[in-house]
């Protein structure tokens, strides 16, 4: 277990005990512990079916973060700090020493999508959240930056969203509710037609290929290797998609490349306190809708 960037004064259980179950709640089955500031603790056991996989998470205490990253990436270069960091604005006339880009919105969306990283959704949702309501019209745009009109709220970029998907689907679609854009509340809904909407209208955006290209491929990469196993399942490789899981709830959309030459839209959700049991009904969904015939074939 590690800390990336490391933080200066947080130690991390360096490894856990691990189990023979089956690799379901992984994350709950850890039994992680982020109530201390300076420590990270794991009280659980974690499966050994589940091979190796990444748990983005953000540090417990945002107001020490930016101190104890500088200091830990200061002293990891071998530097030594002497003096501490003070907050406040930037006085008038200092010197700027180092600024940073950040990677273009198809890189950024792109990990997002391969790993699931909830982290980095809730960045991007927030961004949207810093546009003025009334530019709000730049989300339909083929534009891959955003211009920060305001400081990134929750509320600000649910009123964004919710304005867009009114203007663009109307009233008789069902729109989403959203609450902190991580895909980790509990207050997040959104019904497979809708999904289904959104992702038809995504593929025919003028940057609609990127954001196809962003999935993970079923059977290749991402948070999808692990579907469409076994050489003779059409899916495999031909699939893009994006899964999602919590405790009593697993989920799958994306795009299928079919055997008819036709790209389909597929949504799956699974509701039940034993969700992750129906994993296997959202790869042969997949599956099924990968051997579509073409049309007119015996």
């Amino acid at each position: 277990m590690v800390s990336e960037p490391p933080l200066a004064r947080l130690s991390v259980d360096a490894s856990v005990p691990l189990s023979r179950t089956a690799c379901g709640d992984w994350r709950g089955a850890l039994r992680a512990r982020f109530d201390n500031p300076d420590a990270i603790r794991f009280e659980g056991r974690y499966p050994a079916s589940c091979g190796e996989r990444t748990w983005p998470v953000a540090y417990q205490d945002p107001a020490s973060y930016a101190a104890r990253a500088l200091e830990g990436l200061w002293r990891a270069s071998g530097g030594a700090l002497t003096g501490q960091v003070r907050s406040g604005r930037t006085p008038n006339g200092v010197t700027l020493l180092h600024e940073a880009q950040s990677l273009p919105l198809s890189d950024i969306v792109g990990d997002v999508n391969q790993w699931s990283n909830n982290v980095m959704a809730q960045q991007v949702f927030l961004t949207l959240g810093r546009l003025a309501p009334e530019r709000v019209d730049v989300l339909s745009e083929a534009r891959t930056s955003l211009t920060p009109m305001r400081t990134g709220q929750f509320e600000h970029s649910r009123d964004i969203v919710r304005s867009w998907w009114i203007r663009t689907f109307g009233l008789g679609q069902s729109t989403p509710v959203l609450d902190n854009g991580s895909g980790l509340s509990r207050e997040e809904r959104i019904t497979p037609d809708a999904l289904a909407t959104l992702l038809r209208h995504a593929a025919t955006h003028p940057r609609g290929d990127t954001f196809v290209q962003s999935l993970a491929v079923a059977g290749v990469s991402g948070t999808a290797a692990r579907l469409a196993q076994g050489e003779d399942n059409l899916a495999r490789g031909n699939a893009r998609v994006k899964t999602g899981t919590l405790r009593d709830v697993t989920g799958i959309a994306g795009y299928v490349d079919a055997n008819d030459g036709r790209r389909y839209v597929v949504v799956g959700f699974i509701n039940h306190p034993n969700a992750p049991a129906g994993r296997p009904a959202l790869d042969a969904l997949l599956s099924w809708a990968a051997a579509a015939e073409p049309r007119g074939a015996d």
